[in-house]
């Protein structure tokens, strides 16, 4: 039904294949924001062999519809994209086209690839003896594939969304002040990495919280144009209320920037941003689950 084949390089006509069917894919999935693989960088990266990508293109076999005679030809069905991370760490990423889908290609792959990554050359001779994938949006087959194969699922992040405010709720939002990548490191606070610029919560005269934000928009279908919160560094001497704060201020920046929501990434086991979150008024968009192959990540 299926055949694989690891490339480094491409024929003209595979490489127009690829590239109109990364992008039908990418237009497909944009709304539920599915996993997705960007043609350019997969041809950037063939073209420098050290770089340590690894490209697997799938191969949907002729077949037929009936009890006839094979009358589909030979098709690109997907890719599957192994990203380094590290010496021994790849992210693996994998879209199928969508014309394609829900007939167990995936499955398929998977059981006739194996996934064993203790071999010395890593898994499938990658050299990749850990290998992570988020499932952006947590897929529907994310769950089936996960049992099926007895992948972990290691982490869950949320992506949280919430509609600038009402008029009142912002003109009682803290006001946050702009500060430099320079005067983050001046702070001095320990275990955290906050870097770039960001926006300062001040209070009592003294720095207790600084958020990062994105405010290049994101098309929400629910709140409209959204910026991003890209992190959040606190005090060691703030209270529980701190985040709380920050997040408010953020909304009521990102209001004077002509936005209507803001969006949030955050780990589903960090209890007290998602209290924060919950306080300040977001809601729950979507998750992403991360799947992991071998040792540590």
């Amino acid at each position: 039904m299926i055949k694989y084949d690891w490339r480094t390089s491409l024929h003209a006509d595979e490489s127009a294949e690829l590239a109109e069917m990364l992008g039908r894919a990418a237009a497909y999935d944009a709304e539920p924001e599915y996993t997705t693989i960007d043609y350019r960088d997969v041809e950037r990266t063939m073209a420098q062999p050290d770089s340590g990508f690894h490209h697997l293109l799938i191969w949907m076999l002729p077949h037929a519809t009936a009890l006839g005679a094979p009358d589909h030809p030979e098709r690109l069905a997907g890719l599957l994209r192994l990203t380094p991370v590290r010496d021994g760490v790849s992210e693996a990423s994998i879209v199928i086209d969508p014309d394609l889908r829900s007939i167990g290609i995936v499955t398929l792959l998977l059981e006739r690839i194996g996934l064993q990554t203790s071999p010395p050359d890593g898994l499938l001779g990658t050299r990749a003896q850990t290998v992570t994938a988020w499932a952006r949006g947590n897929h529907p087959a994310t769950g089936r594939i996960s049992n099926r194969f007895l992948i972990p699922r290691t982490r869950r992040v949320w992506k949280l969304i919430r509609a600038v405010g009402s008029v009142d709720e912002i003109s009682g939002a803290p006001v946050l002040e702009p500060v430099t990548g320079s005067s983050l490191q001046d702070l001095g606070w320990p275990g955290q990495d906050a870097t770039g610029d960001g926006h300062a919560l001040r209070q009592n005269g003294s720095v207790t919280g600084v958020v990062g934000l994105d405010l290049s928009p994101v098309r929400s279908e629910e709140f409209g144009s959204c910026a991003t919160v890209q992190w959040m560094a606190t005090a060691p001497h703030a209270d529980r209320r701190t985040r709380r704060q920050l997040l408010d201020g953020a909304a009521a920046t990102e209001q004077e920037a002509g936005l209507a929501g803001l969006i949030i990434h955050v780990d589903s086991d960090d209890a007290a941003l998602v209290n924060a979150c919950r306080l300040a008024g977001f809601q729950h968009d979507r998750t992403d689950v991360l799947l992991q192959l071998g040792g540590q990540p």
